[in-house]
């Protein structure tokens, strides 16, 4: 592989890991929203906790997607 294949290959790599991101913070809106239309206050609260945690997860994605492509 040369070096310009690997450069490609990283930057698909972490286009993919920066779309997965963006996917998981458009699921982390909709549990906050879920969580602020339920009726039951321990429900909601657990689907904000959910919610908080998927986006770190995201966030250590695009994190890691930085790293891959040096633009940390």
């Amino acid at each position: 592989m040369t070096l310009r294949d690997e450069t490609g290959e990283r930057a698909r790599t972490a286009d993919t890991m920066r779309n997965t991101a963006q996917q998981l913070e458009e699921a982390e809106a909709t549990l906050h929203r879920s969580a602020r239309r339920s009726p039951d206050a321990a429900t909601g609260q657990r689907l904000d906790r959910l919610g908080d945690a998927v986006t770190a997860e995201a966030q250590a994605i695009d994190e890691g997607a930085d790293r891959i492509t040096g633009a940390t």
